[in-house]
């Protein structure tokens, strides 16, 4: 049969250039302080990305985005994506992010500097009600409630910030699990004046 994806949730994914040894460095060596939620350390600016020694990296981020906004989102009027707000993490063995999502942005997105394919991953939940329950003796994306995408070093993934997620335990073979997490919002007009949903930014 022809399977047709009504109202499909976009998630993208991308692989940046490797971080320079430099940066690497001081990212390692990035003042942190405990997050308000998770008890995992963040870096104290969670501005991160205004900072110069990421410069290029913000490049890269700015430019999947746009690349995000052309393709998924395809917006009528001029609108400008920005990077509001951006953080690093640094978890440590046996801590997780519990689920959560991203109030206040439009599209969000993680980095990870390092992290383990084999071992990290980050899980979605599907935010629709399912008033009926059948369980599958299968499981695929159609009938899933969660599924979950690998963690790898320089892998970018962009998800709309209203889609809940959540972040594995972190496995003693290899360290701290570095990631550097932002949100998106937009300047310009939203909405439409003539279906009363008009909004000047």
């Amino acid at each position: 049969m022809n399977i047709v994806n009504l109202f499909p949730t976009p998630v993208c994914v991308k692989y940046l250039k490797p971080l320079s040894k430099l940066i690497l460095q001081k990212i390692l060596k990035h003042k942190t302080k405990p997050d308000w939620q998770f008890n995992v350390l963040q870096s104290q600016n969670t501005y991160i990305l205004e900072e110069k020694f990421l410069k290029n990296l913000k490049k890269q981020i700015d430019s999947f985005i746009q690349e995000y906004v052309d393709e998924i989102i395809k917006p009528r009027k001029n609108l400008k994506f920005y990077i509001t707000q951006s953080w690093l993490n640094y978890t440590g063995e046996k801590q997780i992010h519990y689920p959560h999502f991203h109030p206040n942005s439009i599209i969000s997105g993680v980095y990870y500097i390092n992290a383990d394919p084999k071992l990290d991953f980050i899980l979605f939940k599907k935010n629709v009600y399912d008033q009926i329950k059948i369980y599958p003796s299968k499981f695929n994306i159609h009938n899933s409630d969660t599924w979950w995408i690998p963690a790898a070093t320089n892998k970018l993934i962009l998800f709309p910030s209203s889609l809940m997620h959540e972040v594995g335990n972190v496995k003693k073979t290899y360290g701290k699990r570095i990631s550097l997490a932002f949100n998106v919002f937009a300047k310009g007009d939203l909405g439409s004046k003539q279906t009363l949903t008009e909004l000047k930014i």
